[in-house]
C-alpha cells in the first residue's frame, strides 16, 4: 500500500473488508433448539440497536498487510439511510477524513492535500466488490444486512440455516453444494447462466442464541478464492440493543489482510453536526489515477 494509497485504503478496509477474534470464555457445546430462518432474523431485528444517529467517538485501529502493521485513531458517526461520516489521526496529527452517502462518497487526504469525489459504483469497481450504501451502515452499526423481512412469500427460501460453533448459521447456499461448485467448473458455469450471474459469493451469518446479534459474516468468492470474514465481540447493552467492542476483520486469499478495530464513547441520538467541507487549494484526484502511482 503505497502512501498516497494509504489512507483511502484503511477507510476501505475499514468500511468493507472484514479475523477471528472472540470474547474470551470457555467454548461447551450446547443443543441448540432448531429454528427457522425467518424466526432467527425476527430476534435479530428485535435486537439491533435503533438510532437517528450513531456516534462512535473513540475508533483504534491496528492493520497487519502481508506483515507491514500500521495503527491510527479515529472516529465515525452515521445519520442513519443518509451520511456516513469517518475521521482518521496518527498521533495528533490529522490524517483524512471521509464521507459517504446512498449514492456517493469524498476524501479529504491531509498529507498530500487531495480530494477525491467518486461514486460507489465506481468504488466498487476499483476494488472488486460490490458495495452498497446499506451495507457499509450495517457492518459499522452491527445490523443485520442482506437479508431483511418483508411481505414476499418465501422470501427465506434461497437460505438455509444450520449450527456450527454454538451459533446459528444463516447461509446462502448450501455447504454441500458451494463445494460440488468449487470442485467442478462445468456444474458452476451452468449454475450461473440459469441464475445470470458474474459470479457466486457464498454468505454466512453466524448469530448468538443467547442475545441474538451478528457475531460473525463470511463471504466466500468461488471465482477469486478471496474469503472476507468479519468478527463482531465484546458485546454491551447500549440504549435498546447491543453493539460490539471489537471488531476483527480479515481477507484471504492472494492477499492476505487482517484488521483489529476498538470501539469505544459510543452513543446515540445525540449528534447533531455533519458539515463536511473540502479545502478549495487541494487538488483533485481520480481513482484511476491515484490506482496507476
Amino acid at each position: 500500500m503505497n502512501k498516497r494509497l494509504g489512507i483511502f485504503g484503511l477507510f476501505l478496509l475499514m468500511l468493507f473488508l472484514s479475523g477471528c477474534k472472540h470474547t474470551e470464555k470457555v467454548v461447551i457445546e450446547k443443543k441448540l433448539r432448531p429454528m427457522s430462518v425467518k424466526k432467527i432474523v425476527r430476534q435479530v431485528l428485535d435486537n439491533e440497536l435503533q438510532f437517528n444517529t450513531l456516534s462512535v467517538k473513540k475508533v483504534n485501529l491496528s492493520i497487519d498487510n502481508n506483515g507491514k502493521t500500521s495503527s491510527v485513531r479515529g472516529l465515525y458517526k452515521i445519520k442513519k439511510d443518509s451520511i456516513i461520516q469517518l475521521s482518521a489521526q496518527k498521533l495528533s496529527f490529522p490524517v483524512g477524513k471521509m464521507e459517504v452517502d446512498p449514492d456517493s462518497f469524498r476524501l479529504v487526504y491531509y498529507i498530500d492535500k487531495f480530494v477525491m469525489s467518486e461514486s460507489i459504483a465506481r468504488l466498487g469497481e476499483f476494488i472488486g466488490y460490490d458495495l452498497e450504501f446499506q451495507s457499509i451502515q450495517a457492518i459499522l452499526s452491527n445490523h443485520l444486512q442482506s437479508i431483511k423481512i418483508d411481505q414476499k412469500e418465501n422470501q427465506f427460501k434461497d437460505y438455509v440455516v444450520s449450527v456450527a460453533e454454538n451459533m446459528y448459521k444463516i447461509s446462502s447456499l448450501r455447504e454441500r453444494k458451494f463445494k460440488r461448485f468449487l470442485n467442478n467448473e462445468g456444474k458452476y458455469e451452468r449454475f450461473k447462466q440459469r441464475k445470470e450471474e458474474d459470479h457466486l459469493v457464498k454468505q454466512d451469518i453466524f448469530v448468538d442464541p443467547d442475545i441474538f446479534v451478528v457475531r460473525r459474516l463470511v463471504y466466500s468468492d468461488i471465482d477469486s478464492g478471496r474469503i472476507v470474514t468479519i468478527d463482531f465481540s465484546e458485546f454491551k447493552p447500549l440504549a435498546n440493543g447491543w453493539f460490539p467492542g471489537n471488531i476483527v476483520a480479515t481477507l484471504t486469499g492472494k492477499e492476505r489482510l487482517k484488521l483489529e478495530v476498538e470501539l469505544s464513547k459510543v452513543s446515540v441520538n445525540d449528534e447533531t453536526e455533519f458539515g463536511f467541507s473540502i479545502p478549495s487549494k487541494y487538488r483533485r484526484e481520480t481513482l484511476e489515477k491515484t490506482g496507476k502511482e
